[in-house]
């Protein structure tokens, strides 16, 4: 469900955003329209929404439910490290960057940007968890029994 507000929240976002943006006087007048970096969200998304359904997917497919946010398996110390250093430093720059941003004083509009990206630092600290403490084949077929 995470992905999927992820995906859709995107252009949304950016619809939102750019009125305002307009509306507050700043971009030049002689410039070029809002609709393209409106409509840019939307090819972007379609561009990159097969990409992240597919991360998600790796990393969801084996979905242990008693998984927590911070785990770290010493018994897969390859994975847990990988899946750290992948998902869980990207969340740490966006979450750091995010908490930058936030803590100057804007416009409401801009701090639609720093939300979005603490919801895709969540989201790859769940894909992190996820990845990490996946279900192995023996664990299914040990549960079915």
């Amino acid at each position: 469900m995470l992905t999927a507000v992820l995906i859709i929240a995107y252009p949304v976002l950016n619809f939102v955003y750019w009125p305002e943006v307009l509306k507050s006087g700043v971009l030049p007048t002689d410039g070029d329209s809002i609709g393209i970096p409106m409509l840019g969200s939307l090819l972007a998304t379609l561009v990159a929404s097969p990409i992240v359904l597919g991360v998600a997917w790796m990393c969801y497919r084996r979905y242990n439910p008693t998984t927590r946010l911070l785990v770290f398996r010493l018994d897969r110390p390859v994975r847990s490290a990988v899946a750290t250093a992948i998902f869980g430093i990207s969340a740490a720059i966006l979450c750091l960057g995010a908490l930058a941003d936030a803590a100057r004083v804007m416009p409401w509009y801009e701090y639609l940007w720093p939300a979005y990206m603490m919801l895709t630092s969540a989201w790859l600290l769940t894909l992190r968890a996820s990845f990490i403490d996946q279900y192995t084949v023996q664990q299914a077929e040990a549960e079915q029994l």
